[in-house]
């Protein structure tokens, strides 16, 4: 069993936010969490990995309202025209905290009313690359959401993201240093109205609010469901990623 010392306390974490997936695979679920903290944190995990290469550490959480803008809206590929419109803060006056950040992608936004997965992984050709990661994260949250009553749910969509027909219930965006993933996936269970009044005039990943979407408003969400989806999706991960 793999044991890096991650300094939990330093990043409002204790043992109760701790559990093993596998002999290698740790698991944080932490909830409202703060987005610097939790970044800070992914940092930690990267120095951690460096030591301990085989060691994974997968995060489960959601913020409070904030926003990040990644490194630059997605490109198109050769013939592919994409109408997306690019964000610059000094247009707007934002009414949550902004952070630039490393990841692919441009603004997004985060809530409570997510499920937000970081994984912080070496990956391997051989193993787990990167686009087997990509597909199977999105795999296994459209599998869930299918079995919750949410049919015709895609990422073959030629932008990056979860999509049913023509909204958006996901974004990824993965950043990677030293062969190690960090950033994730954000995916909306939970439909929230304050962000959803904000984003009006930002247009995340360079589209307009309006195509975004949550489970919630698609079908009745189980009780619990945030904690219920991490754990039917930890299920998935942990027989996948061997």
């Amino acid at each position: 069993m793999l044991k890096p010392n991650l300094n939990l306390s330093l990043f409002g974490l204790d043992e109760t936010n701790l559990s093993y997936l596998n002999e290698r695979t740790i698991v944080i679920r932490k909830w409202n969490w703060d987005y610097q903290v939790a970044h800070d944190f992914q940092r930690n995990c990267l120095k951690a990995l460096e030591e301990m290469p085989r060691l994974r550490v997968l995060i489960c959480c959601n913020h409070p309202r904030v926003l990040t803008n990644g490194r630059g809206l997605q490109r198109p590929r050769k013939g592919e025209v994409l109408e997306l419109k690019e964000f610059r803060a000094t247009d707007h006056i934002l009414p949550f905290p902004l952070h630039q950040i490393e990841r692919g992608g441009g603004l997004t936004f985060h809530h409570p009313g997510q499920f937000i997965f970081y994984p912080i992984i070496k990956l391997n050709p051989n193993a787990l690359s990167l686009s087997r990661m990509t597909n199977e994260i999105f795999d296994y949250s459209a599998e869930i959401l299918h079995d919750w009553g949410i049919k015709d749910i895609s990422h073959t969509h030629k932008l990056m993201g979860l999509w049913h027909g023509e909204k958006k219930l996901a974004s990824l965006g993965i950043a990677i240093e030293k062969l190690t993933t960090f950033h994730g996936m954000a995916l909306n269970l939970h439909k929230d109205e304050e962000m959803k009044r904000a984003m009006s005039s930002i247009n995340p990943c360079g589209l307009s609010s309006d195509i975004y979407i949550a489970a919630n408003e698609l079908i009745s969400l189980p009780a619990n469901a945030l904690d219920k989806f991490t754990d039917e999706f930890l299920k998935k991960v942990e027989y996948g990623w061997q």
